[in-house]
Formats: structure tokens, sequence, C-alpha cells
């Protein structure tokens, strides 16, 4: 008997557990926006941060900053949670020192365990911005000053672009494009697309794909696994990959140095029929093939060093285990 009292008082107690955890906490999605507007007077800094959430930045009028935020919790939501949620959107993390903007740097700190803050951002075109998100997409276009982007996991796309870009994320796609600078970028795995970039291309990638199109500066690239492609080459380029496929199209400009290598992956090299270079070649485990019209010095079944044109350039190609295609 006191053993069926027993659970039936556990029972009891559960139901009422349930019960006060059911009046304290909301299921589904609190959503609140704010939107500010702020004077600047010359060249901005803007640094923009949040937990979950999604950036864009736009060029907008001169003179002024607009900032529209989404502050977002959803699933079973105590009802302090939907406060502060509500309270961040009253009184939103910003910060303006002169012409630098912080956004997001107080709800960060204070921590956003439910859900996040999606900024949408319009600024003067003299704007050079960093902008971090531990899960969302960031996207940014037409402004003249520096970039910084960074995601946990999300999406980056940066296009025209004044001056240097730099990208790092551990998972997603990133797209880059008609930028006046360099491109710097390190990926733990994801792709990367980027074309049009007008200076020095330099990064890394764990696992991925990367893609370059008409690229005038110099290219440094290594990943670890996954295809690699460089088209449109022109200037120094050093490409290297521990197990994947290489391809790069292009024409080494007089006195350039090209230096492409696999681990474990094909090769593939096409360059026009007015190409000029000294080439060096080697695979230990795989076929070794070109058509383009060249003058032998060295050749072996794994080697092969030769002159095309009139050797204005330099370029060496090595694989471990794979073939090499020139073409």
């Amino acid at each position: 008997m006191k053993v069926i009292e027993m659970r039936r008082a556990g029972t009891a107690a559960a139901v009422l557990f349930a019960a006060v955890l059911q009046s304290a906490c909301t299921l589904g999605v609190i959503e609140h926006s704010f939107d500010r507007k702020l004077s600047v007077d010359g060249p901005v800094r803007i640094e923009v941060v949040t937990g979950s959430g999604k950036i864009i930045v736009r060029v907008g009028v001169s003179g002024q900053v607009r900032i529209h935020g989404d502050v977002r919790a959803s699933g079973l939501i105590p009802m302090s949670e939907g406060r502060r949620v509500k309270g961040i959107a009253e009184n939103p993390p910003i910060e303006q020192i002169g012409n630098v903007i912080r956004i997001g740097k107080k709800s960060q700190s204070e921590g956003m365990v439910y859900g996040g803050i999606a900024y949408s951002i319009e600024t003067p075109a003299d704007t050079q911005l960093d902008a971090r998100t531990g899960s969302g997409g960031i996207e940014v276009s037409a402004i003249r000053g520096q970039v910084k982007l960074s995601s946990g996991s999300g999406s980056l796309q940066a296009d025209k672009i004044g001056d240097d870009v730099n990208i790092h994320t551990g998972s997603g796609i990133c797209r880059v494009s008609r930028v006046a600078g360099r491109l710097t970028f390190s990926l733990g795995s994801g792709t990367l697309e980027a074309e049009e970039i007008a200076q020095e291309v330099r990064g890394n990638c764990g696992s991925g794909q990367v893609t370059l199109q008409n690229v005038s500066g110099r290219v440094g690239i290594e990943t670890s696994s996954g295809t690699l492609r460089v088209s449109g080459a022109k200037a120094d380029l050093r490409a290297s990959t521990s197990s994947g496929r290489l391809q790069v199209s292009g024409n080494p400009a007089p006195r350039t140095y090209w230096e492409l290598s696999s681990s474990s992956g094909a090769v593939d090299l096409a360059a026009p029929q007015g190409a000029s270079f000294l080439l060096h070649a080697r695979t230990d485990s795989g076929a070794l093939e070109t058509m383009l019209p060249i003058t032998i010095e060295e050749q072996s079944k794994r080697e092969l060093r030769a002159r095309v044109g009139a050797s204005e350039a330099r370029v060496d190609i090595r694989t471990a285990s794979g073939s090499i295609r020139i073409h």
C-alpha cells in the first residue's frame, strides 16, 4: 500500500512539475525587430558579430548608417528569455565612437542560448567591414574598404569590393567576385568560387573545392582534399593538394614561376599555343602526356624536361600518385 501511495505521489509531483514548467515556458517563436540610424562623417568602420543569424551589408546614403535587426528565439523558451529578446530589441547592442560602429558585442558577451540576431545594414560606400557569425550567412557588396568575413558554418558572399578581402569559415559556400585588392582565405570544409581578383590570392582549404577565374595577381593555394581549379593565371603560381585533382589553365608571363603539385591526384595544365616556358614534369606513379608543341631536352616514362616556345617562364609539375596531362 505504501509503495502504491509513493508511486501516486511521485506521479502527482511529476504532473505538477510539468505544469509549472509549461507555465514558465513558451513553445514556438518569439521575434522582435529594431531600426537605428547613425550619423557619420568620413570613412566608416563597422564591426558586427552575432552568435546565430544572417548579416547583410549594402551601400546606402552618404553620412548615415542604417541598422535593422531581428532578434529571435525559438523552441521551448523560458519566460525570462522571452523578456530578454524584447529587451535587446528595445536596447540593441550598438555602440558608436565617432565613425567606428560596433554591433552585437554586448549581446555576445551576455550570450543568447535560444536564438540570435540577424542584421541588415546600409552604410556609405567608404566603409571598412569586420563581420562574424557563429552560424549564418554573410553578404556584402559595393563597399570600398577592406572586408573581413568569418563564419563557423554558413555561406559567405563578397562582390565589388574596393580593397582587400579576407574570409574564414568552418564549413559553407564562399563566393567572392570583383575585388580590387587581395583575397586571402581559410576554409575548413566547403567550396570557394572566386573571380576577377585584381591582386594576390592566397589561402588554404581542408576539404572541399576551390575554383579561381580571371586572377591577375600571384596565387598561392594549399588544399588537403578536393579539386583545385585555376583559370586565367598569368603571374607566379603555387598550387598544391594532398589528395585531389589539380586543374590549371593560363599563360605564364615572362620571368614567372609556376609550381603545381599533388601527393595523390591528377594534374592537368592547359596553355595557349603562344605560351613560352621551361617545363619540368614528373610523376612517381602515373601517365605523363603532353599535346603542346615542345622541344624535348630529356624524357623518360615518368619524367619530362622540355622547352615550350622561347622558355621565358618556368613551370614545374609533380605528382606522387597520379597522371600529368599538358595540352
